[in-house]
């Protein structure tokens, strides 16, 4: 009898925290998808404003890139989002971030709505310039949804085996964004009678408008529901609590000596994942920068609405490798690196078939060819990189500085982006395929060398490891976050698993020869993770015991 009230307790308490979760991850899937639906928009509605604003898109009274300024404008402010509220998420906390980037993104795109003008050139610089204060909310959410979305699968033990499932389903809420976005402009187009020139530009104005307004609406939602029901991250507030009473007042904020261990013991994680994001990015540039032109092959005469049905044809593809890759990232056989590696190495491949048969892809004859390479690169690229690149920087960082390394490698990855745009603008067609494929192959080595599979690994661990760090005695650390099939092969080269124990106490602890300074430390990280605790700090040296409330 005890034994099945005991089994009911448990069931009912992982049916209320999975509860928990599912509210909270519904909440940051609605942001991705509103993110999306807005980035998106300009690759999208591009087709569009050239042919209804054709003099100023052709530099007649406008910048000669406008479509490339409006893209570049979004792009850095989003990599000032992801550093600087991506930073502050790591302060003020994760509900407070989340206000912050739903709040900017909300006035962004209320502006984006109402811009105008009295010429074309004062409209789109009011466009191009709104574009940034959207990018800056767009910048933060990367950080601070990935970080939520892993503190809040960490909170349950049953959960924590669903962490990248659950990180990785808040992320494909992108590819509904983008491809809501695209059939909400076929819609409205249609609805308008557009299906080939002659044009309405009236009819195109209020599409485009009208397809912002629409995204505007669930974003509002959002940041009513942020400001009044969201709760704060348990794991942010109970680690944070437990930092400043390991240093008192000095423990607020990031301060330099915590930023110097960070680089010292993770920065070959920082590089990994920063870098890896890079290559994604630039490559992934590169395979949206083709699309128009692969369209134009497959019917050079497509109207603009049948380029939108190629596009959203290209989203609902890219879709189904986001779902791949939630429903396999925890599996033993996949893991994160291995899909990482995959996805990278199936880039390489067939970006290298397309720039070594550039020319005869093509011709008629090979062009169903050339259709399936390029939407089989685009299913490759959710399944892999995409997918990993968002999930692994907030799983690898301390949950202290999680916010501000996911930023950090978002930005990095943007950075690739801008890259892109640069150097494809001053390359030829094949060779833009040969840069791509060569970004897939660093990828992959770039994983191999630096990305650990962290793969059923409990976070807390490697928050254990890092209060080690800060306490001066990382060599007493242990348990399984040194556990070599957890760590890096750099890593492993560097020493960094010669200490772990498989013998150690079940709780991935200190051994029990530490110091009495060390050990209490360890009993200190164990109680981080309990609501029942608060902590003080003792007169002596930094050992910190457990006050039961």
């Amino acid at each position: 009898m005890a034994d099945r009230d005991a089994e009911k307790q448990h069931e009912e308490t992982l049916h209320h925290a999975e509860n928990s979760l599912a509210s909270a991850v519904k909440d940051d899937s609605a942001e991705e998808f509103c993110e999306a639906y807005f980035v998106f928009a300009v690759g999208n509605l591009s087709a569009l404003w050239k042919v209804e604003y054709k003099n100023c898109w052709k530099g007649i009274g406008c910048p000669v890139k406008l479509s490339e300024s409006i893209t570049y404008t979004q792009v850095c402010g989003i990599i000032f989002g992801q550093l600087f509220l991506g930073f502050f998420a790591d302060r003020i906390g994760r509900k407070w971030g989340s206000v912050a980037t739903a709040g900017t993104m909300v006035v962004g795109a209320i502006l984006i709505v109402a811009s105008s003008g009295t010429t074309e050139r004062a409209l789109w610089a009011m466009f191009t310039a709104v574009q940034f204060i959207f990018g800056i909310g767009v910048g933060g959410e990367y950080p601070v949804a990935s970080t939520s979305a892993n503190e809040r699968a960490e909170s349950s033990a049953a959960l924590q085996k669903r962490r990248g499932e659950t990180v990785v389903l808040v992320f494909s809420m992108q590819g509904w964004g983008n491809l809501v976005n695209t059939a909400v402009i076929i819609a409205i187009m249609a609805g308008f009678g557009q299906y080939g020139a002659p044009y309405s530009n009236h009819a195109l104005e209020v599409t485009w408008r009208l397809s912002y307004a629409i995204g505007l609406i669930p974003l509002i939602g959002i940041l009513l529901y942020r400001f009044f029901r969201l709760r704060e991250s348990a794991v942010w507030t109970k680690k944070r609590e437990a930092l400043q009473a390991m240093g008192g007042a000095e423990a607020s904020g990031v301060q330099w000596r915590k930023f110097g261990l960070l680089m010292y013991y993770y920065w070959h994680r920082n590089f990994g994942t920063a870098m890896s994001w890079f290559v994604w990015d630039f490559a992934f540039y590169g395979n949206k920068l083709f699309q128009g032109t692969f369209i134009k092959i497959i019917n050079p005469k497509a109207s603009l609405i049948q380029v939108l049905e190629w596009t959203l044809l290209n989203s609902s593809v890219a879709l189904v490798g986001y779902y791949f890759a939630a429903f396999t990232v925890d599996k033993p056989w996949m893991g994160r690196m291995r899909m990482q590696v995959m996805g990278f190495a199936w880039m390489f491949v067939l970006f290298l078939i397309c720039a070594v048969h550039y020319d005869q892809l093509r011709t008629p004859k090979y062009i169903h060819t050339f259709q399936f390479l390029y939407y089989f690169s685009s299913f490759w690229g959710q399944f892999g990189p995409n997918a990993t690149t968002w999930l692994l920087p907030a799983e690898l960082a301390p949950t202290e500085l999680r916010s501000m390394c996911h930023g950090f490698s978002a930005a990095v990855g943007k950075a690739g982006a801008l890259v892109a745009g640069v150097v494809f603008a001053l390359v030829d067609g094949r060779t833009k395929f040969w840069i791509s494929a060569f970004c897939g192959l660093a990828g992959v080595i770039l994983t191999l060398i630096t990305i650990p599979d962290v793969t059923g690994l409990d976070l807390r661990e490697g928050d254990k490891r890092w209060l080690a760090i800060l306490d001066g005695h990382h060599e007493l650390y242990h348990g399984d976050a040194i556990k070599p099939r957890n760590l890096s092969l750099i890593e492993r080269l560097l020493g960094y698993g010669k200490n772990y124990q498989a013998d150690s106490s079940s709780d991935g602890q200190y051994s029990a020869t530490t110091t009495s300074s060390s050990a209490a430390m360890a009993k200190k990280a164990e109680e981080m993770s309990s609501p029942k605790h608060s902590f003080k700090k003792q007169n002596s040296g930094n050992a910190i015991v457990p006050v039961t409330n």
